[in-house]
């Protein structure tokens, strides 16, 4: 079992199950007590729906969870009746009273950070792109305007060589597909990368204009197992109306252009692999302008829009036929 899904197992399925059962059955004594332990509960499971990434379990599981926590807070009498069956328990409920306190305060700013990512900053701006998938329904699993719901804004500030060669991904945005269940893979984490629903999936160029650079000979990594000899795996690099267009972690042998090839939005461009470093298949898009110097994914990083929808962590694309919703 990897690092990834130790993770996923410890705050997507113990954390809340823990403190929902916590609520429930053992809640703290005394009325300050009980109130504190229900917000900071909330408060946690809500920070986990907007920063986790919600892949396994399945998008829609936080909102179980948040279901549940409000049954439980509606059946606030039964709780009340159960605290006070615990009162001779001061000492340990001050303590837990603090400890939840504590976390609340934690989980309201990271929920709040998390809330202002969902949105361009006063003063961004963001270039439209065509949906680079077909029909179907997408995660985004990566997509933001900060940390808590992208993780491609660490390279926004490099700290490194190798982190300002790739500054330009800072907004990137990276897409699973899921089923109707919301589960993007046959298993738990499977190995093979077919066994993921958008592997081998066609990939349409967003934008009409230039191919600039393509790489197409990089195997597709066995799940988890990332290939950091080229972030960005097999790719292709489109400039279009001044900007410059990246798609990654294609699938070896399928890239169908060259440099200097003219494309129209919508033409087929390769397909989704497993390529570069990535843990699983999942098609990633970033726009940047054309740096003056240095490695090509330097240039300033700029947000983007599908059809008019700003994609951020945990949102829900869905494509029929040629049109575009977002959820």
């Amino acid at each position: 079992m990897s690092a990834l899904d130790l993770v996923a197992i410890g705050t997507q399925i113990v954390l809340p199950v823990t403190l929902i059962a916590w609520l429930a059955f053992r809640p703290l004594s005394g009325g300050v007590g009980l109130l504190v332990q229900a917000l900071a509960t909330g408060l946690v499971l809500t920070t986990l729906l907007l920063i986790g990434v919600w892949m396994i379990p399945p998008w829609w599981t936080p909102y179980l969870y948040l279901t549940v926590w409000f049954g439980i807070v509606l059946g606030g009498s039964r709780l009340r009746l159960r605290s006070r069956k615990h009162r001779d328990r001061s000492f340990s409920s001050a303590l837990g009273t603090l400890l939840f306190a504590v976390i609340g305060l934690l989980c309201l700013t990271l929920t709040t950070q998390a809330i202002t990512g969902r949105w361009i900053p006063s003063g961004g701006t963001a270039t439209a792109m065509r949906f680079p998938l077909g029909p179907g329904t997408y995660l985004v699993a990566n997509g933001g305007a900060n940390s808590r719901v992208n993780g491609h804004v660490m390279t926004l500030k490099p700290t490194t060589t190798r982190q300002a060669d790739y500054r330009g991904q800072s907004y990137g945005v990276d897409l699973i597909k899921i089923d109707r269940l919301g589960l993007r893979a046959a298993g738990w984490r499977p190995e093979r990368p077919a066994a993921y629903a958008i592997f081998g999936e066609p990939v349409f160029a967003p934008c009409s204009g230039a191919v600039i650079r393509v790489s197409d000979g990089q195997q597709d990594m066995p799940v988890p197992t990332t290939d950091t000899s080229r972030l960005e795996g097999n790719h292709v690099a489109i400039q279009c109306d001044g900007v410059i267009v990246l798609l990654a972690h294609l699938r070896q042998g399928s890239v169908r252009v060259a440099p200097g090839d003219r494309v129209a939005s919508g033409a087929w461009i390769g397909n989704v692999g497993n390529s570069g470093q990535t843990t699983e298949p999942h098609l990633h898009i970033h726009v940047q302008r054309l740096p003056e110097s240095g490695a090509l994914l330097s240039g300033d990083p700029l947000f983007l829009t599908f059809d008019g929808h700003f994609p951020v962590r945990n949102a829900r694309i869905t494509i029929e036929g040629t049109e575009v919703s977002g959820g």
